[in-house]
């Protein structure tokens, strides 16, 4: 029935999904219920929009309890991850994945949000996974007792999508050293490529994120309690675990590339050497076929049955000197 409430309200007015949270029960707020909901004495109402849909971002301007620095963190367009205090409450940017992370135009987005003691904002303009995965915890159930224990929830969430990512890409840097190792090289190099993008491309996001919240988590407001402290620590931890991981994957793949580079380069330079070693060996072959070759008079053997023998006897004598001196040498 949550579902169900929460698809119709995102097609009608750009709410994606509501919930009162109170006394660890959890019930869907509608769209014209979110004045009822907000007026409830000891709950947590989390209004989750999308900013795509006009009427979300008019209702959020037009909301006066809102402090307006609120307001331009959810409707402007600043990419900046943050989380800083404005007024009562806390504001700013966190990252979340898309539904398509493989895409070449996915990756990861903004997730704008605002939260004071008893209403927490978020809104997106795309498709969110962690979010999304919050929002389907709390219709089946899960019910956080502060708004910080819901953003710590959806740093749970977050952690376990990036988390998801980081084993996949580990895996692929374990096929590659696998056939590195096993000397099958392929495509290996474009393996290493993708990977060394996408994990780029995480690291990117999650590094500010990490910041942002180890920045928050010390101008925490008044409100917020020592289980609150802890439980966004424990959401900041298990983040820098994730980067943790991805930075170790990071390395490998620098490492393997580096190695599947030297493997290139050795194979490049033992065709040049053979290729070095064929040409000194026939050099002095084709200037003998270039002189005999040559249409003038007074060339040996010219007139002679066995002529043509006795040019390839001195070119197998010359063949076999530069054998001998490339040994004597050792070069070959």
């Amino acid at each position: 029935m949550g579902t169900r409430a929460a698809s119709d309200i995102s097609e009608e007015h750009g709410l994606i999904c509501g919930f009162l949270i109170r006394n660890g029960t959890v019930a869907p707020v509608p769209w014209p219920g979110i004045n009822d909901a907000m007026a409830e004495p000891g709950g947590l109402v989390w209004l989750h929009f999308n900013l795509v849909d006009v009427r979300a971002r008019q209702w959020i301007e037009a909301m006066p309890t809102l402090p307006r620095g609120a307001r331009q963190a959810l409707l402007g367009q600043d990419s900046h991850f943050r989380l800083e205090p404005v007024g009562d409450g806390l504001t700013g940017v966190l990252a979340d994945l898309h539904h398509r992370f493989d895409d070449p135009a996915g990756g990861l987005g903004q997730l704008r949000l605002y939260m004071d003691s008893h209403l927490v904002i978020t809104a997106r303009r795309q498709p969110l996974m962690a979010v999304d995965q919050l929002r389907r915890a709390i219709s089946q159930g899960l019910a956080p007792t502060s708004a910080v224990d819901l953003i710590a929830h959806l740093m749970f969430h977050l952690t376990d999508t990036v988390a998801a990512e980081v084993s996949e890409l580990a895996n692929d840097v374990d096929d590659v050293e696998d056939a590195l190792l096993a000397d099958r090289l392929e495509d290996e190099g474009e393996k290493l490529g993708r990977i060394r993008r996408t994990s780029a491309r995480l690291r990117r996001h999650i590094g500010p994120q990490r910041t942002a919240l180890n920045v928050a988590l010390g101008r925490l407001p008044g409100w917020c309690g020592g289980e609150d402290q802890a439980r966004l620590r424990q959401g900041i931890d298990r983040l820098d675990g994730v980067g943790q991981d991805l930075d170790l994957v990071q390395e490998r793949a620098r490492l393997l590339q580096d190695e599947l580079s030297n493997r290139f380069s050795e194979a490049t330079n033992r065709n040049l050497y053979v290729l070095s070693i064929v040409t000194t060996i026939l050099l002095p072959v084709n200037l003998i076929t270039g002189i005999f070759g040559m249409n003038v008079g007074g060339l040996p053997w010219s007139g002679h049955d066995a002529g043509f023998i006795w040019v390839c006897g001195v070119m197998v004598f010359t063949i076999l000197v530069s054998l001998v001196v490339l040994h004597w040498r050792r070069l070959f």
